[in-house]
């Protein structure tokens, strides 16, 4: 029978494991500065303009505001922004 030192352990470890499974299906943002974001974790773009991009993630919307926005690389699980980025935000 396990005492309850060994429970809580067991416990810790669930709840960690957990944690590391969410955040490991939360999308990636890399920034450089304000001119370039590379996401990894999308799944698929939702309207692209100049001055709006929007992107479905795991986590819900993100929306990149900005002037002369492109979409400089698309791949299956990741893009890569670049332009004047202004603002981000997300939506759960």
């Amino acid at each position: 029978m396990k005492n309850s030192k060994d429970r809580k352990r067991g416990e810790n470890k669930t709840r960690t494991n957990a944690v590391k499974e969410l955040f490991y299906e939360l999308p990636q943002l890399q920034f450089d500065y304000n001119k370039e974001v590379v996401i990894e974790g999308s799944k698929g773009v939702l309207e692209y303009t100049q001055q709006l991009i929007r992107i479905n993630t795991s986590a819900g919307l993100m929306c990149f505001y900005g002037k002369s926005l492109n979409l400089k690389c698309i791949s299956s699980s990741e893009l890569i922004i670049n332009g004047y980025i202004e603002k981000v935000e997300f939506i759960a």
